[in-house]
C-alpha cells in the first residue's frame, strides 16, 4: 500500500481532533453542561459551531481514504471548520453571558 503524505497528513489530523472532540464532549457530559441551557437567541451559534465541528472532522475522516488530488482539498475544508467551530461555541457562551 502506497501511503501518500497528504493522506498521512489527514489521518494524524482525524486521529488528534477527533481525540480533542471526545475530550471535550466527555467533560461536558461528566459535568451535565449543554448547548440547550444557552439564551435562545445565541443557542444556534453554539449549535452552528457544534456542526461544524462534527463536519469538519468528517471531511477529514473522508480525506484518510480519499485519492491523492482529492485528500489535500477535504483536509484543507476539514481543518478550517475545525478551526471555525470552537471560535462560534466560544462566541455563543460569552455572548450568552453579556444577554
Amino acid at each position: 500500500m502506497n501511503v501518500t503524505n497528504n493522506s498521512l497528513r489527514a489521518t494524524l489530523l482525524f486521529a488528534a481532533t477527533s481525540i480533542v472532540a471526545a475530550i471535550v464532549v466527555g467533560a461536558m457530559l461528566v459535568s451535565g453542561w449543554g448547548g440547550g441551557i444557552l439564551d435562545n437567541r445565541v443557542e444556534w451559534v453554539y449549535w452552528a459551531g457544534a456542526i461544524f465541528g462534527a463536519v469538519g472532522i468528517g471531511l477529514l475522516g473522508a480525506a484518510t481514504v480519499a485519492p491523492e488530488r482529492a485528500s489535500g482539498r477535504l483536509t484543507v475544508a476539514g481543518v478550517a471548520l475545525f478551526l471555525v467551530a470552537p471560535v462560534l461555541c466560544v462566541v455563543a457562551v460569552f455572548t450568552d453571558y453579556w444577554i
